[in-house]
């Protein structure tokens, strides 16, 4: 079975544990944000990979992406990035709309 045949959780568990280049790989193509970003932020990467997902459209892999170190390209952003595409909690389990800091900051709005 191909990872991207797998449900998001365990495609989110190969993205954030995997060391086999050919699996982070295909993960990095998958249609979920938070298993491109995973991959992203996973030290198995090459700079191919890192390269790609730097142009990813999605700020919150594109970012992780930037600050692999096996990136060797750059990418400017060109506006202001917001609290979600710098946090840094593990994507697995990660619910963005329960997010207790997003409650916080729109409740202090």
């Amino acid at each position: 079975m191909s990872a991207l045949e797998k449900p998001l959780e365990e495609q989110l568990t190969l993205a954030v544990n995997c060391t086999e280049f050919d699996t982070l790989w295909e993960l990095h193509k998958s249609p979920y944000m938070n298993v491109r970003r995973a991959v992203a932020r996973n030290s198995n990467i090459d700079s191919k990979i890192a390269d790609n997902l730097i142009a990813d459209p999605v700020l919150n892999v594109s970012y992780m992406a930037k600050l692999s170190s096996k990136a060797t390209k750059d990418r400017e952003f060109k506006t202001i990035l917001t609290d979600c595409v710098l946090c840094d909690k593990c994507e697995i389990g990660l619910d963005c709309l329960e997010c207790e800091e997003k409650k916080n900051r729109m409740l202090n709005s």
